[in-house]
């Protein structure tokens, strides 16, 4: 009996289902009205009861009573699963960008439930760099990406040159274009619109072939029409629920894309090349304000560097160590590791 009790009592139940008589035979609609009359209306109320005490309420055996209890917890108890088959089920939903080089500084890739942010100065690269690992994504397995185009410059030739370069045939290249779900969007009503169609379209989705990462190209293009002033907080805040809720839900990556400023003397700003020194130093901000500053759960700063070569590095994150970084190259095939 006493195991029966620390099992149930370790159940997270719904603090708004209540007592029914539907739940089992012998909680009667009689027993009911007997338990509502000593304010024990819910289920969470019933569980968390002495039992002994309620058996005297209700007259029942104390063995109805952990039978019920028992019920309750397979019919309103949350799922319990242990730190080990959690950590199984992120490893095995982590996408490698097939970038070997990034992978690396990613701890393999990009992890499930998380929100990625690619930052850089305009024409450095960032969406070079999302169509290559979105292009990489998709010739794994039956793997599909949702791209969110908000700057209407999204490239489907680009896309074919980069899996052409691969050595694939035309058959798979066309496969693979087929798995590259793009969507236009102009302002935050029709971002919100997209996000809120993909909460119950990816319900829909197969195991063997659902979306696995989903790719904001950008967020300057759209909020910054939105508003400029204190109120573009509530907006934000919306807009990282959503994807919270999206990228832990179905288990996929959210990669999203930001511009960056940086502060010169005369209180102006202004895209510029930047260095690891200024990062540090604080000199280079992310745009979008400070309270978007702590949505990403992972912040990539993309550099220029000499001859089409790139840098990337961690600028912040809990999980993975910061300002290491890996040196890339933009060609005909993309972005490759150098």
């Amino acid at each position: 009996m006493q195991i029966s009790e620390r099992t149930v009592e370790k159940i997270v139940f719904s603090r708004m289902t209540k007592l029914s008589s539907n739940l089992d035979l012998k909680l009667s609609d009689t027993v009911v009205q007997q338990l509502e009359r000593r304010n024990i209306t819910t289920v969470l109320e019933f569980v968390n009861e002495d039992s002994d005490k309620l058996a005297t309420f209700t007259g029942l055996l104390l063995k109805d009573i952990l039978h019920i209890k028992t019920v309750i917890s397979q019919k309103c108890g949350a799922v319990l699963r242990n730190a080990c088959d959690l950590l199984k089920i992120e490893l095995s939903n982590i996408i490698p960008t097939d970038l070997s080089c990034l992978d690396n500084i990613l701890k393999g890739g990009l992890y499930p439930g998380q929100i990625y942010e690619l930052c850089g100065i305009p024409s450095s690269g960032k969406t070079q760099l999302c169509l290559t690992i979105a292009s990489n994504i998709v010739l794994r397995g039956h793997n599909l990406v949702r791209y969110i185009d908000t700057k209407r410059d999204f490239c489907g030739s680009r896309v074919e040159e980069i899996l052409l370069s691969k050595n694939n045939c035309k058959k798979v290249v066309d496969e693979a274009l087929d798995r590259i779900r793009v969507c236009n969007v102009q302002n935050l009503h029709e971002l919100f619109k997209v996000l809120r169609w993909l909460t119950s379209a990816l319900k829909e989705e197969k195991e063997d072939c659902r979306t696995r990462i989903i790719i904001i190209d950008s967020l300057p293009a759209v909020i910054f029409k939105y508003s400029k002033d204190y109120r573009i907080a509530i907006p934000l805040n919306h807009l990282a629920n959503i994807c919270f809720f999206i990228a832990n839900e179905f288990r996929l990556s959210i990669i999203t894309v930001n511009l960056i400023t940086q502060w010169n003397s005369n209180d102006e700003t202004e895209s510029v090349r930047i260095n690891m020194d200024d990062v540090i130093h604080s000199n280079v901000i992310p745009m979008l304000g400070k309270y978007w500053a702590g949505i990403p759960n992972k912040r990539l700063l993309i550099e220029k560097l000499d001859l089409g070569n790139r840098k990337i590095s961690i600028w912040k994150s809990i999980q993975l160590e910061t300002n290491i970084s890996c040196t890339l190259s933009i060609g005909n095939s993309g972005i490759v590791c150098t």
